[in-house]
């Protein structure tokens, strides 16, 4: 059933209340459109190639313009996710070709100029009269296409009345095809929205006004979330403010914040000061991520999806992603955590209906089904209730990173080598020189976050794409590479490297090699024939070191050889305990096992609240909780005559089966020292 009731493809955007389930007749439509101005001689002037080379020859600017303000016109700074969170690339996608496309589940951020309705006018400045009137009746146009497709309907009907009334006024026509661009810039900041219009469209005022309307779009969610959903933790606007300036990286409120809050600013630069010495990026998300949840769980999902998305809008604002400076990372706030319990609460919904209506439909028929053919249809559960199938991504490596839990920043380093590799493949093909960057890379992060998997993934990925030429990973350590005498190192460590060949070798807890004051330590012989053989196999095998941050960083600078041939380095974050839940979701899937919301809360509860020790191990930590719950579970059904045992019975767990495994309890965590 859960296939089933998870197959309606969405749009969901962060600050509508619910995601859009796009009809396929709608997306056809506005495709059909796009086409049609491709095919009429008399449309605007296509694209020079040169200018946009990621759309094909011949794209008309009406196209260029839709893949441009489709996502904006969802929202001013607007958070997508679904199946259609590239949402610009699923209509143009006859015309948009890019080198790599976002995929997975993850999330979209747009952010634009406030002028961005603006961009096919402003690209016409240098056409004649005839021109200039074609452009602003292409943006009229365009825009009009998205009002009867609820997420854009609301913008795209305020902005195209605007439009229209310029097209219906010879003078304001005239502004727009004879005049300087700063003027007609100056006449949609001032005079061309109504006061309604304006509600829905702030952003195209000006920066100050976009800045202010997403300050006071936090204060306003953040007031009813405090008053419907109440957290110990939630202060009031000035902190939450405070704590969004911390999360961003920044240490004191930016003068155009300081601008727009006038004397707000004071009780804001106070919070700050209060919060600073002991502020915890990884405790603030977790916080935020217990309310969120909650909040969601309650019945106000909708006012959790509005407090993510003016938070982000204002994270996006600190970051100065709208000039240009660099976006944080990790996201502020924790957008993937926080989409992750919607869709969870959504596929439930979906569930439960779809249960209701098949009990519906079946309960006329029910009294004349035998027990038989009961048996048969649930395999020994009920036919309103099969059992849903373990995970199986034993084919598709990409399709299970993908499933994989956070490290987004890790997924989209691999799915760019992934778009280099076949990129170069197709270089080959055609004759053209090749790009290729040596494919040695260096893994930093704690236990348990993951790099093994990852370095699993990438092997599979590489073979499938024809790169290695087996695939498989060969994991060692200082103990298989360094011998105990004279000699025995070079050996050891060239037999482990011969054994990798066609694969990767991954070598974990690399800095191991080269320990702190100790010349002459054979690790050293170690590295330097490691270093010898990826130049002989330069491209029969991919080597990757992995270890903590710090002692990496110490080893890469160990010897001057290894920085220049790991040219790669992926940084794998800590899960917080809504993603460590999540992993133990993953897992159970993966083993075919079922579960309740029970049996989540228990796990959450045996997970030691953050700060964690340095050694935590993060999803090996779950691995083992999940590892001892199927024990338990064991030893609970030991007592059953087990020719009585449903199929249920054996996949399903409890909550009395999740406790702290024994092997590593979680409370031995809590005496540790937290690690950097």
């Amino acid at each position: 059933m859960a296939d089933e009731v998870r197959s309606p493809r969405v749009l969901d955007v962060l600050a509508a209340e619910e995601p859009w389930e796009v009809p396929g007749a709608w997306l056809a439509r506005i495709r059909a459109q796009l086409k049609a101005w491709a095919d009429d001689p008399e449309a605007l002037r296509p694209l020079r190639p040169e200018a946009f080379p990621d759309f094909v020859k011949g794209t008309p600017a009406a196209v260029w313009y839709t893949h441009q303000v489709a996502p904006l016109l969802t929202g001013w700074i607007p958070v997508l996710h679904g199946e259609y969170a590239d949402l610009s690339t699923e209509l143009t996608h006859e015309f948009y070709r890019p080198s790599s496309r976002l995929g997975g589940s993850g999330h979209v951020i747009y952010a634009a100029q406030t002028d961005w309705h603006l961009q096919a006018i402003a690209g016409a400045r240098g056409f004649r009269e005839n021109g200039r009137r074609h452009a602003l009746q292409l943006s009229r146009n365009v825009v009009a296409m998205f009002v009867d497709a609820p997420p854009m309907a609301a913008r795209a009907t305020a902005l195209t009345a605007a439009f229209d009334r310029v097209l219906a006024d010879r003078e304001l026509t005239e502004l727009h095809v004879a005049g300087e661009y700063d003027d007609i810039a100056k006449y949609w900041r001032t005079e061309a929205l109504k006061d309604s219009e304006r509600a829905v469209l702030p952003e195209l005022a000006g920066p100050t006004a976009a800045l202010r309307y997403s300050l006071n779009s936090v204060r306003d969610t953040h007031a009813r979330m405090l008053m419907l959903s109440p957290d110990e933790y939630a202060g009031d606007f000035a902190q939450v403010l405070a704590e969004l300036i911390l999360a961003t990286g920044l240490r004191g409120i930016p003068k155009s914040v300081a601008g727009v809050l006038g004397n707000s600013a004071v009780d804001v630069h106070k919070a700050l000061q209060e919060i600073d010495p002991t502020f915890s990026l990884q405790t603030w998300h977790g916080h935020v991520n217990q309310w969120m949840s909650r909040a969601i769980r309650n019945g106000q999902a909708p006012l959790a999806r509005s407090w993510g998305a003016a938070a982000a809008r204002v994270g996006v604002h600190l970051a100065g992603v709208l000039n240009r400076a660099p976006w944080p990372e990790p996201e502020v706030p924790d957008l993937t955590t926080l989409f992750r319990m919607l869709d969870r609460e959504r596929w439930s919904a979906l569930e439960n209906q779809a249960a209701a209506n098949q009990e519906a439909s079946l309960s006329a028929a029910w009294k004349d089904v035998k027990k038989d053919e009961q048996n048969r249809a649930g395999d020994g559960g009920t036919l309103d209730d099969p059992l849903p199938k373990p995970v199986d991504y034993s084919d598709n490596p990409l399709a299970e990173l993908d499933s994989l839990i956070g490290l987004e920043s890790v997924k989209d380093a691999v799915r760019k080598m992934v778009a280099e590799v076949k990129t170069n493949l197709r270089r080959a093909e055609l004759g053209l020189p090749s790009h290729e960057r040596a494919r040695h890379m260096v893994f930093v992060g704690k236990p348990g976050t993951a790099k093994t998997t990852i370095a699993r993934l990438l092997s599979r990925i590489y073979h499938q794409l024809g790169v290695l030429e087996k695939g498989h990973v060969v994991e060692v350590d200082r103990s298989d590479l360094v011998g105990a005498g004279v000699g025995s190192t070079a050996p050891m460590t060239a037999a482990k490297f011969r054994e990798a060949l066609g694969g990767v070798l991954f070598i974990d807890e690399a800095y191991s090699l080269t320990p702190e004051n100790t010349p002459g330590d054979y690790g050293l012989e170690a590295v330097a024939t490691i270093l010898k053989l990826m130049e002989d196999h330069r491209n029969d095998c991919i080597v990757i070191v992995a270890g903590y941050h710090r002692e990496m960083q110490r080893f890469m600078e160990s010897n001057t050889g290894l920085q220049s041939r790991f040219p790669k380095l992926l940084s794998f974050s800590e899960y917080d305990t809504d993603q460590l839940v999540a992993i133990f979701e993953l897992q159970a899937r993966q083993k075919g096992m079922i579960y309740g919301e029970e049996v989540l809360d228990k796990v959450r509860a045996v997970i030691p609240p953050a700060p964690r020790g340095h050694s935590f191990g993060n999803g090996r930590f779950i691995r083992n909780v999940l590892e001892e719950a199927v024990s338990n579970q064991a030893t609970r059904l030991s007592a059953s005559d087990p020719d009585k045992l449903t199929e249920r019975d054996l996949r399903e767990l409890i909550p009395s089966d999740v406790r702290p495994p024994t092997s590593m309890r979680a409370e031995d965590y809590l005496l540790q020292k937290p690690g950097t």
